[in-house]
């Protein structure tokens, strides 16, 4: 049996992954609508919301399909604090009208890295060390979109429970949640966009990036860009994003901050205030392949903490909408 070592085992599955999603792109009958991307700024015109998902699969797309559906994204991406990741997202939804949905999901890293904290001889250290095989805490969203013409409001309600490994700080230790309001107006093939929430996590703030913390405590987000419709249905969104603390954060993992001389520090941060604000650019490209499978990259710039996060996955739907006969 082939044994990988745990650096190449990510990037291998992800393979895997692609080989397998192709196929069964290809084996999919033709005559269906390619779903939307699981995009950040995927909105509300295509009618199937997805708030701040990013491509990481924890917001899946919610096709206008009635009943159950079933969603499932390989994503491997880069930190310039922790190196490469690769996890995949399985997710379940159940849509009960053209308004209303629900999905539920359960991260599962295949590789990660993070900052471990070690203690030897009473004295605390945080290497970077290397894992894989772990889950993350198990997430469950409520989603209802409305539209007006070229207006579309959407509000997403989403939470988590601390089903995953607190060592590589992949848990928020404890239940947490999120609200948010996304509002867009279609203006041809640009579609402005804005959002603001509010709650208790920054891992349910912007889910799309693996961050090498988890904050717990009050907290805002906001978001304003847009989308701006390709040829072949692809698009690119590009987005500028805050998330301000609102009160006393406890952070798990390590929080990094840009000194006086422009050098990104890394700073072991158990509790304070506004330690965990976090603010930049979001830009996403998603690609249809066919129509069932998103192909999407994906780049953020934190201003604030000075980081880099680059990454490339691909999203496979079970069940699209069918398109009508011509007449």
């Amino acid at each position: 049996m082939l044994n990988l070592q745990p650096r190449h085992r990510g990037a291998a599955v992800l393979s895997l992954t692609l080989l397998t999603l192709t196929g069964l792109c290809t084996a999919q009958t033709p005559n269906a609508t390619p779903v939307a991307a699981a995009g950040a700024g995927a909105g509300l015109t295509n009618g199937a919301l997805v708030a701040s998902g990013g491509i990481s699969g924890a917001t899946a797309p919610v096709p206008q399909l009635k009943g159950f559906n079933f969603t499932l994204n390989s994503t491997s991406q880069h930190s310039s604090v922790t190196g490469w990741s690769s996890m995949l997202t399985p997710d379940l939804s159940f849509r009960f009208d053209k308004h209303f949905s629900l999905d539920v999901n359960v991260p599962y890293y295949l590789d990660i890295q993070n900052f471990v904290q070690t203690t030897v001889k009473k004295v605390t250290t945080y290497p970077l060390e290397q894992s894989g095989n772990l889950i993350g805490d198990t997430g469950i969203s409520g989603h209802f979109n409305i539209g007006a013409g070229d207006f579309g409001y959407g509000l997403n309600a989403s939470g988590s429970f601390p089903t995953g490994d607190s060592k590589f700080g992949l848990t928020a230790n404890a239940a947490t949640y999120n609200v948010t309001n996304h509002l867009e107006y279609s203006l041809g093939r640009f579609n402005p966009d804005i959002e603001a929430g509010e709650g208790n996590s920054s891992s349910l703030v912007n889910h799309g990036v693996k961050k090498s913390y988890t904050a717990v405590g009050p907290i805002a987000n906001f978001q304003a860009g847009g989308s701006i419709d390709l040829p072949f249905k692809s698009s690119l969104d590009l987005e500028a994003y805050e998330a301000l603390p609102l009160g006393n954060q406890d952070v798990y993992g390590t929080v990094t901050k840009t000194n006086k001389k422009g050098k990104t520090v890394a700073k072991q941060t158990l509790e304070g205030t506004g330690v965990a604000e976090d603010n930049g650019i979001n830009a996403e490209l998603d690609v249809p392949l066919c129509p069932h499978l998103v192909l999407a990259g994906m780049y953020q710039r934190s201003l604030i903490q000075g980081t880099d996060t680059a990454g490339i996955s691909l999203t496979w739907v079970l069940r699209t909408p069918k398109k009508k006969a011509a007449h």
